[in-house]
């Protein structure tokens, strides 16, 4: 029989904050300030493919945030044949834009303060920089909800490493058969939290269903607390 659930880790992006929405809001105006006629999908797959190329630079503390911006915004800009590819510039209108559509997903806040009603320890468990996350979860007073926070300079490795997850059960005292994690990364949230001995719910708003029959799913936020088993399905 399972331990009774006593806390729920979270993702961040795209499982509290709308992120994938911001970016596209900030890839457009990059966009159209470069006169770029481009497919949103593609901008947004070859922007994350440099995110994925810069971020161990950043991880690892040779480039600042906003260092990590510029390098990407240049890179991109190049790729994409724009006259002037100013990294400086184009990373100026991004964050403008980008902040502008700064959203929560729907029930957020509304849902954290359910599990604490709940009894439950709850954490915030992100594989991005502080300086950037930390600016999210104040903005919107979602720190305040939370008992813990860890963002990848916390954590000894990122998610999917056990040791990421391990480390968000130490903060909130409870073992990993206590813990359950919930995101939007079927590999980072999902995969990594089983291998590490935790449960799991996947957020999946586009509805897929899970690759594995046992873990839960939910395409709303909303639907969490009954996924857990906290309230009738």
């Amino acid at each position: 029989m399972n331990a009774p659930i006593r806390a729920v880790i979270l993702d961040l992006d795209d499982t509290l904050f709308d992120d994938s929405a911001c970016t596209h809001a900030g890839l457009r105006a990059v966009a159209h300030a470069h006169s770029l006629s481009v497919d949103p999908a593609d901008l947004f797959a070859r922007h994350a493919a440099h995110i994925r190329a810069i971020d161990p630079l950043l991880f690892s503390g040779q480039l600042s945030a906003h260092g990590a911006r510029v390098r990407r915004f240049a890179g991109l800009l190049t790729e994409l044949g724009a006259a002037h590819p100013d990294g400086e510039a184009a990373t100026l209108t991004y964050r403008a834009a980008y902040r502008k559509h700064w959203q929560l997903l729907p029930g957020a806040p509304e849902v954290l303060r359910d599990l604490r009603a709940a009894g439950l320890r709850l954490a915030v468990l992100t594989n991005y920089v502080r300086e950037v996350q930390g600016q999210k979860l104040a903005h919107f007073g979602l720190d305040a909800l939370v008992d813990a926070v860890l963002c990848v300079e916390d954590v000894p490795a990122a998610k999917p490493d056990s040791r990421a997850y391990h480390a968000a059960c130490a903060a909130l005292n409870v073992t990993p058969a206590q813990a359950v994690m919930v995101g939007d990364s079927w590999q980072k949230d999902v995969q990594g939290a089983l291998a590490a001995g935790l449960r799991a719910v996947w957020v999946s708003r586009a509805g897929l269903p899970a690759q594995d029959a046992g873990v839960p799913v939910v395409s709303r936020l909303v639907d969490l607390p009954a996924a857990l088993g906290l309230v009738p399905a």
